[in-house]
């Protein structure tokens, strides 16, 4: 009797809600949550990919290459509920993984487990040098590699700028370095670092005369002794407008300012950090820049990611070479050069690139609407958490859709009204639960997944208290002189 009685009630509910406002809701379409159906198939126990809830939420590899973006304010859970359980899970798998961990809260709870899974453990970390690898972005380098050395350079000054200035002073300044840093492959690859770089723009002067002979004697292309190309561009730089060539070498010298930093150029002088093996041996590297000062060093990320991309891209990897995932925080603050096309192109490489943004404006802001537009393109998933700012969860509710409604006032009459729904308005969306957050996909449809922070999963919780690995104990040298030579 107790079932029957609540059974009624039910009913009864049910029916309140579409009598409610004394309208009968009669036929309800367009935007819906995915079913049962759809959730087995989208999150099936046999998928390796990414783990996006922290329990029983696991994509597919396939979908964890097409990339994801996070929407989280700091506090939300995204490194609870999301990073560090996805690095755990994949621990077990064939691959090799890239962490921006401004706290370092990732590399103290997850590096001990992986150590144990036999990945190599790497740091960049340029307040703790003894634990930390050392990197050089023109690491194995040289004058066949003129298109690296152009998409590095373009990244210092990209990096630092982006799309602030009109694009002729952002080029100039673009042209000495690439002059210079060619100059160094040219002739001296093993000096080809920023710390010599910056000595060189350091000694420009007001119009570049001091380097004339250096350049003379460096430009030289050892594959083609009869290419003078290299020479004549500097001459041509060198002889422009006297405001304009000093602009240029003003917008080096600022772009490379952290350069005077001793611990920068001790972390950048060298490089140990093995970019190019990344795919043969199991590799987490894990970037601790301090959170306080993360704009000083968004240059260093930022070149970082340009020779990441560009290595993973050099080739189709081989059946037998390792997938790769990035989980990289607070990507609001980077700017990658030629990212719009990267991102569309490097997961036909095995590549899975999570991105972590407090909202979707920080795109825009960064690149620009048209760059914006395109980098967006190149995301197939996003994972969104409560606390949203407007243009964030209005945009998302847009994605999500609206719910088309036809009701009419009683059960007599005649006539129809219709109404659109958002199927989630934007404060539903700004006040999720605090376990929470809304799954989007591009082809699939959306969700609401409950997350399990690392701490409330035993497993997890359990593999975090092992002790974090030991890295790199090379002794430090400070060295005072930059060693030029001219």
């Amino acid at each position: 009797m107790s079932k029957i009685i609540k059974d009624t009630f039910s009913s009864l509910l049910s029916l309140g809600s579409f009598v409610a406002k004394k309208k009968l809701l009669l036929q309800e379409q367009g935007a819906r949550f995915a079913n049962k159906a759809e959730l087995t198939s989208m999150f099936s126990k046999s998928n390796k990919g990414l783990l996006i809830n922290g329990n029983d939420k696991r994509l597919s590899l396939q979908d964890s290459f097409e990339h994801l973006a996070v929407i989280a304010k700091p506090g939300s859970g995204k490194t609870t509920a999301f990073i560090i359980p996805s690095i755990l899970e994949l621990s077990s798998s064939y691959c090799s993984m890239i962490v921006n961990d401004p706290s370092g809260e990732v590399y103290q709870l997850t590096s001990g487990h992986l150590a144990s899974e036999g990945y190599r453990i790497v740091r960049l970390c340029p307040e703790d040098l003894p634990s930390s690898s050392r990197f050089n972005p023109f690491a194995g380098l040289d004058a066949r590699h003129t298109i690296e050395i152009e998409q590095i350079c373009a990244s210092i000054i990209l990096s630092k700028y982006g799309a602030d200035k009109e694009p002729v002073w952002n080029e100039g300044a673009i042209s000495i370095l690439e002059v210079l840093s060619k100059c160094l492959a040219y002739s001296q690859p093993h000096n080809l670092n920023l710390v010599e770089l910056n000595s060189l723009v350091l000694r420009f002067g007001s119009d570049g005369t001091g380097l004339d002979d250096w350049v003379a004697e460096n430009s030289i292309n050892p594959f083609d002794p009869s290419d003078r190309s290299l020479w004549e561009s500097w001459l041509g730089l060198t002889t422009s407008n006297e405001k304009m060539l000093s602009s240029y070498v003003t917008i080096c010298k600022t772009a490379l300012k952290q350069l005077n930093n001793q611990n920068i150029r001790e972390l950048m002088r060298s490089d140990t950090i093995d970019l190019q093996n990344i795919r043969n041996e199991k590799t987490i590297i894990y970037l601790n820049f301090s959170e306080s000062k993360q704009a000083y060093y968004q240059f260093i990320i930022d070149l970082f990611y340009v020779r990441f991309l560009s290595i993973v891209m050099d080739h189709k990897p081989a059946a037998n070479e390792l997938d790769i995932f990035g989980f990289l925080d607070e990507m609001g603050n980077s700017y990658i050069n030629d990212f719009n096309i990267s991102i569309n192109n490097v997961r036909k490489y095995r590549v899975s690139l999570s991105l972590v943004f407090q909202g979707i404006s920080q795109l825009d802001d960064k690149y620009g609407p048209q760059k914006a537009k395109a980098i967006k393109a190149g995301i197939g998933s996003y994972l969104i958490f409560r606390g949203g700012d407007l243009d964030t969860n209005t945009e998302f509710s847009n994605v999500i859709g609206d719910r088309a409604i036809t009701q009419r006032e009683n059960f007599t009459d005649i006539r129809r009204t219709h109404e659109r729904m958002p199927l989630l308005a934007p404060d539903r969306l700004r006040t999720l639960g605090s376990n929470q957050a809304v799954f989007i996909s591009t082809y699939k449809q959306p969700t609401i997944v409950d997350c399990m922070k690392y701490f409330e999963h035993g497993d997890y919780s359990r593999l975090t208290k092992k002790p974090p690995a030991q890295t790199s104990k090379a002794s430090v040298t400070l060295d005072f002189d930059t060693t030029l030579r001219l």
